[in-house]
């Protein structure tokens, strides 16, 4: 199937996974990373507020410090909370993927038997292969996005391209992301066929099109939701406005917290489909 085509599956799939885990009564898993997506989120914000009491409290006493040593120590400890919300806020995408591995290896499974008649053993040793490869996966899948968008940048302002006000340098970026988010997911059922992460790449760079649709509608909730929340005190002016925007901001962190389960089973019903398409062919 072509790039165009397999998109199309995707995006079609999102619909008939909604109403295959609601009729075949998996919807409960839902409940999963609604508390985790909260949890990993509250954890990042927590840490910020860490930092910015200590750094409010060196504000206040930084005629009270005696040595260059206690200074750089302060200074250290308030780059280690920042650290930490900016891992445990910006890349809760992935800790969420990673954090979810044993529930979207289990619920892929399942869905895998309902539709084939396949049946799998589950043991703790596998639950921790399934964290481990997930770790690893994500942890690759990052790195080579950051390389990609820092040469990407880096070319276009040897150019002399706005990397601010264009719209093609933002998409691009933004797009990649969709097609290694949706390489997580698509791993799940590779690594279930036995495939090793050379051969789970090789297989998803061969289905481009089906890893984009599947990783674009995660990561648009997601980054929906932390644009308009950042944004909140400019886009509030009055107290309806103020309702409007906490409504939506509301709905935003729901639907990107339910979307994982939703993009496994996608990514299943998808990769079961391609594999009749491509042996009819």
């Amino acid at each position: 199937m072509n790039f165009f085509k397999l998109l199309l599956l995707g995006y079609k799939n999102y619909f008939k996974g909604a109403k295959f885990l609601f009729k075949h009564h998996l919807y409960w898993f839902f409940s999963f990373p609604i508390f985790l997506f909260g949890g990993v989120y509250l954890t990042g914000t927590y840490f910020k507020k860490l930092e910015f009491q200590i750094n409010k409290s060196l504000q206040q006493t930084a005629h009270e410090i005696d040595s260059i040593n206690e200074l750089i120590w302060t200074v250290l400890k308030m780059m280690f909370y920042d650290g930490l919300y900016i891992i445990f806020t910006q890349f809760t995408l992935y800790i969420v993927v990673v954090l979810l591995s044993p529930v979207l290896a289990m619920l892929s499974e399942k869905i895998e038997e309902i539709i084939s008649g396949k049946k799998y053993t589950y043991s703790f040793k596998m639950l921790l292969n399934d964290i481990k490869r997930g770790g690893v996966i994500a942890f690759r899948n990052l790195v080579w996005y950051y390389v990609f968008v820092g040469l990407f940048l880096g070319v276009a302002t040897l150019f002399g391209i706005s990397t601010k006000n264009s719209f093609i340098m933002f998409a691009i970026p933004f797009v990649v992301g969709f097609y290694y988010y949706g390489f997580s997911f698509m791993d799940y059922v590779n690594e279930r066929r036995r495939m090793n992460i050379q051969q789970s790449i090789y297989y998803v760079s061969q289905h481009k099109g089906l890893a984009i649709s599947i990783g674009s509608v995660y990561s648009i909730f997601f980054l929906f939701y932390f644009y308009f929340y950042n944004h909140y005190n400019e886009l509030t002016t009055d107290f309806q406005s103020r309702v409007f925007w906490s409504i939506v901001i509301v709905i935003l962190l729901i639907l990107a917290a339910l979307t994982p389960i939703l993009s496994i089973t996608v990514a299943t019903l998808s990769m079961n489909e391609l594999d009749k398409i491509e042996k009819k062919s």
